[in-house]
């Protein structure tokens, strides 16, 4: 003997219409889409502009000392970066691209996390990876002033000896917060796949 259940058949999705609050997630997240594409474009512009003045600059206006970096003038034991050797220049130039590159790619990361949001897409698989991306450039932006300083006392090269700064530490706990979020909101993904799929 055997038994059969008719079961309703589904109802069609029917697209739910935007709710208010919905409309300004997704319109403030173009926004900051936008923003975020500016500062993008800003930062690698700064590091092409710094990467030539490292390289092609002579003159007096850029000067490096045991403590900082100096634009139009400095302390009496800076020196003009433009008279050290060419070696020592190019050494430079590598330290700025690995300390650049970490807000580079942060910013690239917001502003793919932000226009998934102005898409419509909060809980997805993307946003969670976008979140571990964030949190990982942080810490590698932490990370990066004492990379280069071991790298450059390693080959001699050091000038500025101040590389170690509070908001380092701020930003790798921060970074270390954001990752742990985008772990959360991805294991938060997977139970509700799951649930779905339960019958």
């Amino acid at each position: 003997m055997t038994t059969v259940i008719l079961l309703n058949p589904r109802a069609e999705l029917v697209p739910q219409e935007e709710t208010v609050a919905q409309r300004r997630v997704r319109l403030g997240s173009r926004a900051l889409g936008w923003l975020f594409t500016g500062l993008l474009g800003l930062s690698l512009t700064v590091l092409v502009i710094a990467l030539v003045t490292m390289v092609f600059y002579k003159g007096e206006f850029v000067r490096i000392g045991p403590d900082n970096a100096y634009l139009g003038g400095g302390p009496a034991n800076s020196i003009a970066f433009g008279s050290l050797p060419l070696v020592h220049r190019l050494i430079y130039c590598l330290v700025g691209v690995v300390r650049a590159t970490p807000i580079i790619m942060l910013f690239w990361s917001l502003r793919t996390l932000f226009r998934l949001y102005a898409a419509g897409k909060v809980f997805e698989p993307e946003n969670a990876s976008s979140f571990s991306r964030i949190g990982g450039w942080l810490c590698a932006y932490a990370l990066s002033p004492f990379v280069c300083h071991l790298f450059l006392s390693a080959t001699g090269y050091e000038i500025d000896k101040n590389w170690a700064h509070l908001a380092s530490l701020q930003a790798f706990i921060l970074g270390l917060l954001v990752l742990v979020i985008g772990q959360v909101m991805r294991v938060g993904r997977e139970i509700e796949e799951d649930r779905k799929a339960f019958v």
